[in-house]
């Protein structure tokens, strides 16, 4: 979950970068949706791979 979080961050990061050159209002648009689809994916794979961990440090000793 850790690596599919960074992953997301990489990929709506760059999307984002993308959304500000781009010259159609509609490109700019539904590539910084896009962009911002995968930012949120990223916080909740993260925030998955931060519960398993605590679940694990937990229950499991």
């Amino acid at each position: 979950m850790k690596t599919l979080s960074i992953i997301t961050y990489i990929i709506g990061s760059i999307l984002l970068i993308i959304s500000c050159f781009t010259v159609s209002v509609a490109a700019t648009w539904w590539t910084g949706g896009i962009a911002l689809l995968f930012l949120i994916l990223g916080c909740i794979f993260q925030f998955n791979a931060n519960k398993q961990t605590d679940y694990l440090r937990h229950h499991h000793r």
